[in-house]
């Protein structure tokens, strides 16, 4: 299936608001203008083949010095991209040379000929399809072809020298076609950078209503009437299936999921939020509405990702499709000079931009018990104690190691910094939040340390009457 009727086919399939289509690339407009483009060079006696042949581009620089041009080829033609305010302005040019011995003047006379013949023809013939005007430079070696009104050609002067190096005439031709393709694309990128901003201020609205309404669903002052424990298990298992990124990674655009991926994993939280029966057991109502919003917010970003992901295959597609058709190499050059202008190209996604947001505002305002476990005892490490080198043990599992004369830190082996750790060491900030939200577990930790005090008082033998 070509790409058009894909393009197509996958806005109406992923239910596609018809104000984003109004913004989608005009793929099929913009093939069209390339194929005025490769008529106009036609006209101009300069066919695919023809391109192919005496065209000098490395498909990663568009504009070769002169002297780097390829002697053996009587005719060498560059095409150029520049970028004047906003606008893209291409060059043609062609170079035939008089001094290779190994063609007669006559052969490459044959070859200028042929184009300029036909520039008269279209000329005479009054074709708004092609450049037209004809002008002799002052240096009286180089023919330049602009889009503007005229009716004859002058000849261009050969530099004459006795030296074969210096015989060179060059021609340089603007074509019409291919500034409306750059303008009309220039104008589509326009659209999706403010259909980008408009998205993402509309996202950011949207986690900021969550965040608000979770302030008090999710309060650790009413945790025994409230849902924290609930809201709690809901983020956990949204991390766990890592929609969008992994956990703490949002400002990694190498680790953002595809549109696919995404999909797949928004998904598997769905269903396993559904199964839990989480949903039907909130004690605060509000809290289910709360989270059919949080689910829009996936769902609308999601869908702003599958849309950026189609627009940016159009783009690829597109130039390939330019190239292919007009041999004229600008697939990798033309999203070089136009970058910096369009942040749908180069700024960071909206993903990673929302994403980071739910993380800082919505997912901290419910702490997760891995982020302030013991990794000796793996319950929550009451009372925290953090080592010099930033290693976080619960004030228990501390003292048994100094018992056990074990000195250095488990987790990196930081020589002494068990046996320096003091009161000084005492994590007060997350002291708090622990008692504050994680109040059931910290009393399981106190009654689990009571009972292991009472053991080590009383010992492991029964009791002996006399």
């Amino acid at each position: 299936m070509k790409f058009a009727k894909v393009l197509e086919q996958t806005l109406v399939e992923e239910e596609i608001p018809d104000d984003w289509v109004e913004a989608a690339i005009k793929y099929k407009t913009l093939k069209k203008c390339i194929n005025q483009v490769v008529k106009e060079l036609s006209l101009l006696g300069l066919g695919q083949n023809t391109l192919k042949l005496i065209l000098h581009n490395d498909q990663s620089v568009i504009e070769v010095p002169q002297e780097d041009a390829n002697a053996s080829n009587p005719a060498i033609a560059h095409y150029s991209l520049t970028k004047k305010d906003n606008n893209i302005i291409s060059t043609l040019k062609i170079s035939f040379d008089y001094s290779n011995e190994e063609y007669t003047d006559d052969h490459i006379h044959e070859l200028a000929q042929e184009i300029k013949t036909r520039i008269e023809k279209l000329l005479d013939d009054d074709q708004e399809l092609t450049a037209a005007k004809v002008v002799e430079l002052t240096d009286a070696d180089k023919l330049v072809i602009s889009p503007q009104s005229s009716h004859k050609v002058e000849e261009a002067d050969e530099t004459k020298s006795d030296s074969p190096k210096s015989k060179r005439v060059n021609l340089e031709i603007v074509l019409n076609s291919d500034s409306k393709f750059f303008s009309m694309l220039n104008e589509e990128l326009e659209s999706l950078d403010a259909f980008k901003k408009r998205e993402e201020d509309r996202l950011m609205n949207e986690v900021d209503q969550v965040r608000s309404s979770l302030v008090t669903l999710a309060s650790p002052e009413k945790y025994r009437k409230g849902d924290l424990y609930k809201w709690r298990e809901v983020f956990r298992m949204y991390l766990d299936s890592e929609v969008f990124f992994r956990y703490n990674e949002a400002t990694s655009s190498g680790s953002e999921r595809t549109a696919d991926q995404v999909k797949k994993n928004l998904d598997s939280f769905m269903e396993r939020a559904q199964k839990s029966g989480i949903l039907t057991s909130f004690r605060n109502k509000k809290s289910k509405l709360a989270f059919n919003q949080f689910a829009q917010i996936n769902t609308h970003l999601l869908k702003v990702l599958q849309f950026q992901s189609i627009n940016s295959t159009a783009l690829r597609k597109i130039l390939k499709k330019f190239d292919k058709q007009t041999s004229l190499g600008i697939r990798n050059e033309f999203p070089k000079l136009i970058s910096n202008d369009h942040v749908f190209m180069t700024g960071a996604s909206i993903a990673q931009s929302v994403c980071y947001v739910i993380q800082s505002s919505i997912l901290k305002l419910v702490p997760q018990l891995e982020d302030f476990t013991c990794p000796i005892c793996l319950s929550i490490a009451y009372k925290p104690i953090k080592l010099n080198c930033g290693h976080v043990f619960c004030v228990r599992c501390l003292v048994k190691m100094k018992q056990r004369s074990k000195a250095d830190c488990p987790i990196c082996r930081l020589h002494n910094a068990v046996l320096e750790a003091d009161g000084s060491n005492l994590d007060e900030k997350s002291l708090v939040i622990m008692k504050r939200y994680f109040p059931t577990e910290v009393r399981m930790k106190l009654k689990e340390r009571d009972q292991e005090h009472y053991s080590e008082f009383v010992g492991q033998g029964k009791c002996i009457i006399m």
